[in-house]
């Protein structure tokens, strides 16, 4: 298989979706505007993302998720989980969290919901 073929970059394209970036700027409480400014494009440009009318380049997908703190993955779609790559990358040099990450994966999804749920308290109860 050729890497950039027309029909190998139709079926990759397809699988990108930029839903998340919605997400994240509901969630932070973002504006597209204020986005748009930060990575050094239009507003139109943004929208176009958002409603998977284009694509970012590799510099707007690294700026944005800069400025929105997550990892590029994320942002096209390829995981659930924003976490920034730096973040992962030390969160992993630590043994007890890969031990909790692993016995994460082995739990059926409503407990993952569960753990989840009381690791959201927890972080709630420490920003009382």
């Amino acid at each position: 298989m050729v890497i950039n073929d027309k029909e190998n970059y139709d079926r990759v394209r397809a699988t990108i979706s930029m839903s998340n970036l919605r997400k994240l700027l509901n969630h932070k409480d973002y504006s597209i505007t204020k986005l748009a400014t930060r990575a050094g494009v239009s507003v139109s440009t943004v929208n176009a993302y958002l409603n998977g009318q284009k694509l970012p380049s590799i510099t707007t997908l690294v700026s944005i998720s800069n400025y929105l703190e997550c990892n590029i993955d994320f942002l096209i779609g390829r995981t659930n989980n924003p976490m920034p790559i730096d973040d992962y990358y030390c969160s992993a040099a630590n043994p007890t969290v890969d031990e909790i990450r692993y016995d994460l994966m082995r739990l059926s999804p409503q407990k993952v919901d569960l753990v989840a749920a009381y690791i959201k308290g927890l972080i709630d109860s420490d920003n009382e």
